[in-house]
C-alpha cells in the first residue's frame, strides 16, 4: 500500500511539474513574444538609423576633407608672400616676374591639392583688376575677371564672410554658361603682406563632383535616398549627379537624439519620424551636418528594410514558441527523473565534504553517469583525507631530511681553507690569531651539529653570520669592515630560518668584494619594514662591491640549481628566497637592488612575530 501510495504521489508530483512547466513557457512564450515585438520594432528604427549614422559618417567625413583640402587652398593663398607680393604689386617693369612667380606656385599648390580635379577654376585677383587663373583651355574665356567677378550678385556676401561659404549651392559656371556642369563659387579676401587691409580676393568654382564623388564607395538600399541641403538649397544626391530637389518634411518625433548618444560616430545627427513631401508619406530621416554652416546631408531609412525585418521576427517567433513547447516537455521529464533528484544528493554530499566530512554516502552511487560521478566523490574524499594526512607526514619529513642533509654537507674545501688560514696565521703572526678564528670555528660546527631546530631568533642568526665573517675576516687579512645596525633590540627576538643570513653574506664577500680586490664594507642593517605598520622585519645586507646587473638579479631569485658555496652546497639565494615563502607565505622573501661598480643591497622580509605553536611546528 505504502509503495503503491508513493508511485501514485510520485505520478501526480510528475503531471504537476509537465503542466506547470508547460504553462509557464507557453505563456511566458506568448507574453514575451508579443512586448518583445512591439520593442523590438521601435529597436529596429533606432537600430537602422544609428547604423546609418554611423555609414553616413564615413560619407560626411570624406566630404568634409574635399572641403577641408580646398580650405587649405584658399589660407595658402592668403598667407604666400608670392601671393601678397602679386596682389599689391605696382605696375612697373618687374609686374611680369612678379605676375609669372605668383602663377608657377598657384599652379604647384593646385597639382599638389587632392582635390584639384573638383577645382573647375581658381582665380586671385586684386584692386587693380589684374589677375592670375588657372582654369582647364577648353573653359577659358575672353571676360576680364579682375573686373567681372567684383560685380558677381554674390561677390559682397561671400567676400564679406556676411554668407556661409556655400550659400549660393549649385550653379551655372558664370563666366562659361553652357559647360553644362553645376559648381559651387567660393571667395575669401586676401590680406595685405604688411598690414590687416584686403588686398586682394581668391575666387574658386568647386564643381558637384565634391559631393558626388565619395558616392563612389556608400552603398545604401535601392529604396532609401540621399539629399545634400546646401543653406536654402537642396539636392538629391546620386553617384553621378546631384539634382535640384523639392524635398521637404514636418517632423512628428525625435527618435535619437545627438545629446543622449554614446558613440562617437553618431554624435551630432539627428534620427526623426517625419511625414516628408512631396511623396506624402511618412519616414524616418537620419540628419548629418557638414562641417560648412547650414549644410547637411540627410538620407531615408529603407521602408523595405524595415518591413523585411519585422518579417522576419514574426517568423522567428513562431518557430521559437514551438520549439519551447517541445523542450519544455523534454526539460521536465529529464530535470525530474535524471537530474533534479541525483544532483541534490550530490549536492548535499559535496557540500559535507567542503565541511570537512569525509565519510562516503553509498546513496549517490546510481547505476547510471550521475551514480559514476557520485562513486567518484566519494573515492575523492578518501583519496583527500588520505592525502591530507599524508601531506602533513611529508612536509614534516621533508623539512627533517633537508635540514639533516644541510647537517652533513659541509664543504672540505672551506675546512681545508679554514686550516690553511689557522696554519697562515701561526706562521706569521705568532698565536695571536689562532684562538679566536678557532673559537669562531667551533661555535659554527656547534650550531649545525644542533638538532633540526630551524627557527631561531634572529639574535642567534647574527651570531652565527659573525661567527662565519670573523673566519673569512682573517682569511683575507682583516681587509672587509662588517657591521651590524639594529636600533631596536626588540626586533632580534624575531624569529628567522637558520643559516639564511649566511649565504646572502657568503654571496656579497666573494662575488662583490673580492672581484674588486678584497677590501671593502658589509653592513647588515635590522629594522621595521616601513609598508608593515610594525608587523614585519627588514634586513638590508649591503656590500659595496662590484653590484649585480639586473639579468643576474633575476637569475639569483629564480635559479634551481646548485648554487656554489663554500660553506653549504646547495644553499643559494634562490633556495633561502624559496625556503622563506615556504615557511612564512608568499608575502616574503628576498628582493636584490643593485647599481653595478656602486654596491648591493639584498632585503629580506620576515615577520616580527609568530604564534608558540608555529615556533614549535618549526622544531
Amino acid at each position: 500500500m505504502h509503495a503503491q501510495h508513493s508511485k501514485k504521489a510520485s505520478y501526480k508530483l510528475q503531471q504537476y511539474i509537465i503542466s506547470l512547466t508547460l504553462a509557464t513557457t507557453l505563456g511566458v512564450g506568448i507574453l514575451f513574444s508579443i512586448v518583445f515585438t512591439s520593442l523590438y520594432r521601435n529597436y529596429l528604427s533606432e537600430s537602422l538609423a544609428a547604423s546609418t549614422a554611423v555609414n553616413m559618417k564615413f560619407l560626411t567625413d570624406s566630404i568634409d576633407n574635399n572641403l577641408g583640402s580646398v580650405l587649405r587652398l584658399i589660407h595658402w593663398a592668403q598667407s604666400n608672400t608670392a601671393v601678397s607680393r602679386y596682389i599689391e604689386a605696382p605696375d612697373d617693369s618687374n609686374y611680369g616676374i612678379i605676375a609669372v612667380q605668383a602663377h608657377t606656385r598657384l599652379t604647384e599648390e593646385y597639382q599638389n591639392n587632392p582635390v584639384s580635379s573638383m577645382l573647375h577654376r581658381i582665380v586671385i585677383g586684386g584692386k587693380s583688376q589684374r589677375f592670375i587663373q588657372i582654369v582647364a583651355a577648353q573653359y577659358s574665356s575672353t571676360h576680364n575677371l579682375g573686373a567681372e567677378i567684383p560685380q558677381l550678385p554674390y561677390f559682397d556676401d561671400l567676400y564679406n564672410g556676411s554668407a556661409g561659404r556655400l550659400s549660393t549651392g549649385l550653379i551655372n559656371d558664370p563666366f562659361y554658361p553652357y559647360m553644362g556642369k553645376k559648381i559651387i563659387p567660393i571667395i575669401s579676401p586676401i590680406y595685405s603682406q604688411y598690414h590687416s587691409d584686403k588686398a586682394g580676393w581668391i575666387f574658386l568654382e568647386v564643381t558637384e563632383d565634391l559631393f558626388t564623388a565619395p558616392l563612389e564607395y556608400y552603398s545604401y538600399a535601392p529604396d532609401s535616398r540621399l539629399y545634400l541641403v546646401l543653406g536654402e538649397h537642396t539636392y538629391e544626391l546620386s553617384k553621378n549627379s546631384a539634382l535640384p530637389s523639392d524635398f521637404t518634411y514636418d517632423i512628428e518625433s525625435e527618435i535619437i537624439n545627438s545629446a543622449s548618444e554614446t558613440s562617437a560616430a553618431q554624435r551630432g545627427c539627428h534620427t526623426y519620424k517625419v511625414h516628408e513631401y512631396p511623396a506624402d508619406k511618412k519616414s524616418v530621416i537620419v540628419i548629418r551636418p557638414l562641417s560648412q554652416e547650414n549644410c547637411y546631408i540627410i538620407q531615408t531609412i529603407s521602408d523595405q528594410e524595415i518591413k523585411k525585418q519585422n518579417q522576419m521576427l514574426a517568423l522567428i517567433w513562431a518557430v521559437i514558441l514551438v520549439l519551447m513547447l517541445i523542450a519544455a516537455l523534454l526539460l521536465t521529464f529529464f530535470l525530474h527523473r535524471f537530474i533534479a533528484v541525483p544532483v541534490q544528493k550530490i549536492q548535499k554530499q559535496i557540500t559535507s565534504i567542503a565541511g570537512g566530512n569525509f565519510t562516503p554516502a553509498h546513496s549517490i552511487e546510481w547505476k547510471h553517469e550521475l551514480g559514476d560521478i557520485g562513486r567518484g566523490i566519494n573515492k575523492l574524499a578518501g583519496d583527500m583525507e588520505q592525502l591530507i594526512e599524508k601531506r602533513i607526514t611529508d612536509e614534516k619529513e621533508k623539512k627533517d631530511l633537508e635540514y639533516k642533509m644541510l647537517q652533513s654537507q659541509i664543504n672540505p674545501h672551506f675546512l681545508y681553507n679554514t686550516l690553511n688560514s689557522i696554519k697562515w696565521m701561526a706562521s706569521a703572526q705568532g698565536a695571536d690569531g689562532i684562538a679566536d678564528m678557532t673559537t669562531s670555528l667551533s661555535r659554527l660546527l656547534r650550531s649545525i651539529s644542533k638538532g633540526t631546530r630551524h627557527l631561531i631568533p634572529l639574535s642567534e642568526e647574527l651570531d652565527l653570520v659573525k661567527d662565519y665573517f670573523n673566519i673569512q675576516n682573517y682569511r683575507y687579512g682583516g681587509a672587509i669592515e662588517f657591521t651590524v645596525i639594529c636600533d631596536d633590540r626588540q626586533l632580534l627576538n624575531a624569529p628567522i630560518i637558520k643559516f639564511t643570513l649566511q649565504p646572502l653574506v657568503e654571496n656579497a664577500i666573494f662575488h662583490g668584494l673580492e672581484p674588486r680586490g678584497n677590501t671593502g664594507a658589509i653592513c647588515i642593517t635590522v629594522q621595521e619594514e616601513p609598508q608593515s605598520n610594525g608587523q614585519n622585519v627588514e634586513i638590508i645586507v649591503y656590500d659595496n662591491g662590484v653590484g649585480i646587473s639586473p639579468e643576474k638579479i633575476k637569475e639569483l631569485l629564480t635559479d634551481n640549481s646548485a648554487a656554489p658555496s663554500e660553506f653549504f652546497k646547495e644553499i643559494g639565494i634562490a633556495n633561502v628566497h624559496k625556503r622563506l615563502q615556504y615557511e612564512f607565505g608568499s608575502q616574503y622573501g628576498i628582493s636584490i637592488e643593485s647599481i653595478p661598480n656602486q654596491y648591493t643591497k639584498m632585503h629580506l622580509i620576515i615577520p616580527k612575530n609568530l604564534s608558540p605553536d608555529n615556533l614549535n611546528g618549526g622544531m
